[in-house]
């Protein structure tokens, strides 16, 4: 009889630890969008909660949100531009391109049409560079966001969302969004 009531209490010590962690496990109302997008690292999640999309700054974009639909892992690289707006009459300066992950890069336009250095996650790859672009009063800057469906190998596959996130010298962001869906 000993026997049984330690099992009946061993099951029912099991059955609470479960639904305790069910219900305390679960995420809070609290947590922000960007930390459940898919496949950003637990060292970004904080940066990504940190942006907002551009309130209160002077820059602004008309799109920042794009679909590039189902793409596949051979076909290898897919790129967007978003263009930034400066509606003021004053140059804002833009210090820092940021990325979500390494699967990601970011580039400004230059007037000529070339490219800047790839501006990446940070953390990846050393310090987070200055970007140094100027978007001069009245006037505009692309960015070319770049997606590497292959940058995280066979299992990077499925619906996959990511960001770049552009800061203004008054620390206001700009949130650029995109999602695919990678197939094999």
């Amino acid at each position: 009889m000993k026997e049984k009531n330690r099992i009946i209490a061993f099951i029912s010590i099991i059955v609470i630890l479960f639904v305790g962690l069910f219900f305390f496990g679960r995420p809070g109302k609290n947590e922000s969008d960007a930390a459940k997008v898919k496949g950003i690292p637990e060292g970004a999640r904080e940066l990504a909660n940190s942006h907002t999309a551009g309130v209160g700054g002077a820059l602004t974009a008309q799109e920042t949100f794009y679909n590039f639909g189902t793409i596949s892992m051979k076909d290898g690289n897919v790129s967007k531009i978003f263009k930034i707006t400066n509606s003021t009459t004053e140059d804002i300066k833009v210090p820092s391109l940021t990325t979500s992950c390494m699967c990601t890069t970011a580039y400004i336009i230059k007037e000529d049409g070339g490219r800047s250095r790839p501006f990446g996650m940070p953390g990846h790859g050393g310090a987070i560079p200055k970007a140094n672009a100027v978007v001069k009063a009245g006037g505009s800057l692309d960015i070319e966001v770049v997606y590497d469906p292959n940058a995280h190998g066979p299992a990077g596959v499925g619906l996959i969302e990511r960001a770049v996130f552009l800061e203004d010298e008054n620390n206001n962001v700009i949130e650029f969004k995109f999602k695919v869906n990678v197939t094999p």
